[in-house]
């Protein structure tokens, strides 16, 4: 199977002498490898290069998603507060379904109520992931937080992402990221961008965002050394944020609120 998915990747096999059901079952079952070249170079290439050139038909494509987001994939042991490996399993799994989501908006080809439920399921997601590890020495990428922010931008941009309540979770789930003792170095903060933008496209108003970003300075949190992991989060994504937006003509009271009225971290 490997060396089928080189020729896919290097886009020197015959794609039609290939078992794509055996390839698919392969690919899912190492979606989370803890072999880098085979996680992150070969099954998730694969997947975009399949996916986004239409290889699979809409009867696999649709199992593909309904495996990804499930709980032994997409929410694997997503409770157990301890990093493991399954964190790869869950942030690959994202991937994917960000994939899937990104081809279901330009063709409308899947069963819209597996597609609701994946847009859900997509939004609840960093709510519960408690893995925020970027580069893992030895096993590669995790970065569950910026694929997980990818994830969350394509099923907020998805045309039956109709609910704006979801606004809220979708905010919400940012939030959980930022307020953690966890020090995010990767530039996760760069990868969430996308869903503010997907969130303004879709409704989100300059005063909610605002209200939002006020929210996210309110830390009640005892411990001085967690505490300030939190503000230096906050810090970074708000810098980044406030790049973002002076670049547009969007959130005039957001940036204006950041320049003038946000509180100092130190």
């Amino acid at each position: 199977m490997k060396e089928h998915l080189e020729g896919i990747v290097n886009k020197t096999t015959n794609l039609d002498l290939i078992d794509f059901n055996g390839l698919i079952e392969f690919m899912l079952k190492n979606i989370g490898n803890t072999d880098g070249h085979l996680r992150d170079h070969l099954i998730y290439r694969g997947f975009c290069e399949l996916i986004l050139n239409e290889q699979f038909t809409d009867e696999q494509l649709n199992a593909i998603l309904k495996t990804c987001l499930d709980d032994e994939h997409l929410y694997l042991n997503i409770t157990h507060n301890a990093p493991s490996d399954d964190v790869f399993t869950r942030s690959f799994s994202a991937l994917v379904i960000t994939l899937i989501l990104g081809k279901d908006r330009e063709k409308r080809i899947l069963p819209e109520e597996l597609v609701v439920e994946a847009i859900h399921r997509s939004i609840r997601y960093l709510f519960f992931e408690k893995d925020y590890r970027g580069f893992v020495n030895t096993k590669g990428w995790a970065h569950a937080v910026a694929h997980g922010s990818d994830l969350l931008t394509e099923a907020i941009r998805h045309p039956l992402m109709m609910d704006s309540q979801l606004f809220c979770s979708a905010l919400q789930s940012l939030k959980s990221c930022l307020h953690t003792e966890y020090a995010l170095i990767d530039e996760e903060e760069e990868r969430m961008l996308p869903v503010i933008d997907a969130l303004l496209d879709k409704g989100l108003t300059d005063e909610q965002l605002l209200t939002w970003l006020k929210e996210l300075h309110y830390i009640e949190v005892e411990n001085w050394h967690k505490k300030y992991r939190y503000e230096w989060n906050v810090k970074k994504f708000e810098a980044t944020l406030l790049k973002h937006l002076l670049s547009s003509t969007k959130c005039t009271q957001t940036t204006n609120w950041i320049v003038f009225g946000s509180p100092t971290i130190v």
